[in-house]
């Protein structure tokens, strides 16, 4: 819950900005830029793992892919309110 908050105190701040400046394409490049890095991030936390030679035993194995697991899912809950905020910007804009 915490990463999906942190999504939304950068989205509402990217929003506040749009608002201060009177801008509202600056939602797309603070929200879109937030929400493309962690889903980035999270594909690629998702991907890498230890080298595979030092792992000895099937628990450290499944320790690691959920540690891989978690963190992919916490990059997307911190970049989901960020796509809101595009598609919502760019359904009030057209």
């Amino acid at each position: 819950m915490k990463f999906f908050l942190t999504g939304t105190v950068i989205a509402l701040i990217g929003v506040l900005v749009a608002y201060l400046v009177n801008d509202w394409s600056l939602v797309y490049i603070i929200s879109g830029i937030v929400a493309g890095v962690f889903l980035i991030w999270g594909v690629l936390a998702l991907g890498t793992g230890k080298n595979k030679s030092t792992r000895t035993t099937s628990s450290e194995k499944r320790r690691e892919k959920q540690q891989r697991v978690t963190k992919m899912k916490n990059a997307v809950m911190v970049a989901v309110p960020n796509i809101i905020a595009v598609i919502v910007n760019l359904v009030m804009i057209s």
